[in-house]
């Protein structure tokens, strides 16, 4: 079976710095046009979601609304998630389904404070998609480091947007060395399932911003990443590949 959610990296680049974010570590680049055609052309044929979206801010890639055009075109639903301060609603609305738009605090000073510049541009911006979409299509991303939450799910709900994902900071080591005093570290080293859903069946195919396929999205240090053949091979030998230490899809949850 076919994943039937493919995200491409289209861009590396951000205009915010966000603390936890593994993308200003990286090399500020967009995907090249041919990188992009070589990759939505190797896609089945059968309907799936395409997210423009990655370590970088999306609407930053110079030809953002083209190539979303461009996934239109191929048969597949577009999708991307955005900070929010960069885009166009009408276009937006014409071209998505539905829109992530990540969105961590309503606090200015938090904002300021994490890295999450012009909230009041942002929020303008999430209002004058409202007028262009309904709430049902917008889905709000938030990243979970321990912050208030009552404020932001009060802004949400006085505009009905119901569609809220929360989701933590990831503790792979790769991520962790952005944000070493968020997350407690553990008195024992981790323990491990050895089984990673990713592997076990076709929930996506990620592709980076150079167009390497890796078989999940939280392998951010691709020097770490030989083969997704290689990772399977270790966990089955109950070792844990180097691309893959500390990773919570194959750590056991407290019970």
């Amino acid at each position: 079976m076919a994943a039937s959610y493919i995200q491409m990296e289209i861009t590396t680049a951000c205009n915010f710095n966000c603390f936890y974010c593994v993308g200003r570590n990286m090399l500020q680049q967009h995907m090249q046009q041919d990188v992009f055609d070589a990759i939505l052309a190797s896609l089945s044929k059968v309907r799936c979601t395409v997210s423009l979206q990655g370590e970088g801010e999306p609407t930053l890639h110079p030809n953002f609304l083209a190539l979303a055009r461009q996934v239109v075109e191929a048969g597949k639903t577009p999708y991307t998630i955005t900070n929010g301060s960069n885009i166009e609603p009408v276009s937006i609305a014409e071209l998505f389904p539905q829109i992530g738009v990540s969105l961590d605090t309503v606090a200015p000073e938090e904002a300021q404070r994490i890295g999450r510049y012009d909230l009041r541009r942002v929020l303008s911006s999430l209002d004058r998609l409202l007028e262009h979409m309904a709430p049902d299509r917008i889905v709000i991303h938030t990243v979970n480091y321990g912050q208030p939450m009552e404020q932001l799910r009060t802004f949400l709900q006085n505009r009905g947007l119901i569609r809220h994902v929360i989701q933590p900071l990831q503790a792979k080591d790769d991520y962790r060395q952005r944000y070493p005093g968020y997350l407690k570290q553990p008195g024992n080293e981790p323990i491990y399932h050895f089984r990673c859903r990713y592997l076990q069946q076709p929930l996506m195919r990620y592709f980076d911003v150079t167009g390497r396929e890796m078989p999940c999205r939280y392998i951010k240090d691709a020097s770490r990443f030989v083969t997704t053949k290689d990772i399977h091979i270790s966990l089955m030998q109950k070792k844990v590949p180097e691309c893959c230490i500390g990773c919570r899809e194959i750590v056991m949850r407290p019970q």
